[in-house]
């Protein structure tokens, strides 16, 4: 069952007044970021997209989240165009995002607050997911008293307490440590396989799409388009060690096949746009 669908999604961003940015040999005062993106996601399918730096994966998530409008083309959930946040929708961004003032217990209970939830119900779901993440002990403690990889998993579990259809991820593990983040990706998984929710996940990491998706997809320099989309057929639940297999070493070098030429056009890209502008 399909859902999130977008079709043809273009999005080109206006610079400021007397910023220019140079395109196809041509000065312009527009800057295209999508180039007509078409991509169908199913219902509890993990996804993650890979891309070079600036090439708009961040700005196609907050398309689907219904934080930013696209210049044209249409991203759906269940069949219904997305024109604001959709309720059914949790985003977790690469900074943690939480209240300072708030215990991580009073953090996971916000989203539930926000919603109109009675607190023992807030209360009893925030328990749930902070224990689902290990932090069971740790629930009257702030942010300032919490580890990043701690913090994040304080964000990650108020996006889940609503129990979205659809969460969508920017590159949240990007600023922890290598060890961390191995952790984080094994609990995450652990979690979906339970919850089974839709999940869309922006990566740099090769390594990190591969063994959480179902399927990477590829997309090209900016403007950016989907390159291709590569299934994965590696076994659930999947283990930190599945990375040493002969199977994951082919998905790795598929993945970065597909990625290379991308990286060094943007790279061009940007020594192109540094020589203009000086």
């Amino acid at each position: 069952m399909e859902r999130i669908v977008v079709n043809s999604v273009r999005k080109t961003f206006a610079l400021k007044p007397g910023q220019t940015v140079t395109v196809d040999g041509r000065v312009s005062n527009r800057i295209p970021v999508l180039d007509g993106i078409d991509l169908t996601i199913r219902k509890g399918e993990f996804i993650t997209l890979v891309g070079p730096s600036g090439s708009g994966k961040s700005v196609l998530l907050d398309i689907i989240a219904g934080l930013t409008e696209a210049s044209s083309g249409v991203a759906s959930i269940d069949g219904a165009e997305v024109r604001k946040p959709h309720s059914q929708t949790a985003y977790v961004f690469q900074q943690y995002a939480l209240f300072p003032w708030r215990t991580a217990l009073e953090n996971v209970e916000y989203a539930l607050e926000v919603r109109g939830a009675p607190a023992a119900v807030r209360r009893e779901k925030a328990l749930y997911f902070l224990n689902l993440f290990g932090l069971k002990g740790f629930e009257d403690r702030f942010p300032s008293q919490l580890s990043g990889g701690m913090q994040q998993r304080v964000a990650i579990a108020r996006a889940l307490s609503t129990e979205p259809q659809v969460l969508l991820m920017d590159e949240p593990f990007a600023a922890l440590d290598a060890q961390t983040r191995d952790i984080l990706q094994s609990e995450l998984l652990r979690i979906w396989e339970q919850i089974k929710t839709t999940v869309v996940f922006v990566t740099h990491s090769i390594d990190e799409a591969i063994f959480l998706a179902d399927r990477v997809v590829v997309m090209t320099a900016r403007p950016a388009k989907v390159k291709e989309i590569i299934d994965v057929d590696l076994p659930r639940p999947r283990e930190i060690d599945i990375r040493n297999t002969d199977a994951f070493n082919a998905y790795r070098a598929w993945v970065w096949n597909s990625l290379r030429d991308e990286v060094s056009k943007a790279q061009r890209d940007w020594a192109l746009a540094s020589a203009y502008a000086n």
